[in-house]
């Protein structure tokens, strides 16, 4: 009976679906923090329009940036076949939408405080929001209409604003993840 050394134990190779989770995790880490940094870029943007369209470029770039991510997996790790190349940008997309989703529950639970309300109420005090809302809301009163919705805003608590996030986030990660996967999986040979 062979003797057992613990110091020289065998290390198990990491097979390709844990390699994918493990890199599409910290793939997704990096696009979570500037998905991030574009929705406190769209946020303060609502009173400063450079920011917000900073926020905007911040937000498209994470497309480039996951297809880079795929295409670095690709030629450095392992090879990325379709089916493995769509799983690990789903799974980056949805790490990055967990990660913004919490950076937003964390902001209108915490730093808000009536922030967002109180810039769309000065917004719509502006004659020429009025009017276009006069003209969107024929035969109602538009700014009642606006107050009601501003209203419905204000006493949403954030667990409920955050669940609506999480929705769209995983709904724009699954849409991002198909032009990622497409350019970032293995080339085919003729």
């Amino acid at each position: 009976m062979a003797e057992y050394d613990k110091n020289t134990t065998p290390q198990r190779e990491a097979t390709p679906a844990q390699q994918t989770r493990a890199y599409a995790g910290y793939y997704g880490l990096w696009l979570g923090l500037l998905w991030v940094l574009s929705f406190g870029l769209t946020i303060y943007g609502l009173g400063s329009p450079l920011a917000g369209n900073l926020g905007l470029l911040a937000g498209f770039c994470s497309l480039p940036l996951g297809i880079r991510f795929l295409r670095g997996f690709r030629d450095n790790i392992g090879p990325l076949p379709l089916r493995r190349a769509w799983n690990m940008a789903y799974l980056m997309f949805l790490a990055a939408a967990l990660i913004c989703t919490a950076a937003q529950y964390v902001y209108f639970a915490y730093l808000d405080k009536g922030y967002v309300a109180r810039i769309y109420t000065d917004l719509l005090q502006q004659p020429e929001v009025q009017d276009l809302l006069s003209r969107m809301l024929k035969g109602q009163d538009a700014q009642a209409v606006a107050s009601e919705a501003l209203a419905v805003f204000s006493s949403t608590p954030p667990s409920l604003l955050a669940m609506q996030f999480l929705f769209w986030n995983i709904l724009i990660a699954t849409i991002c993840a198909v032009p990622t996967a497409l350019m970032g999986k293995e080339k085919e040979l003729n």
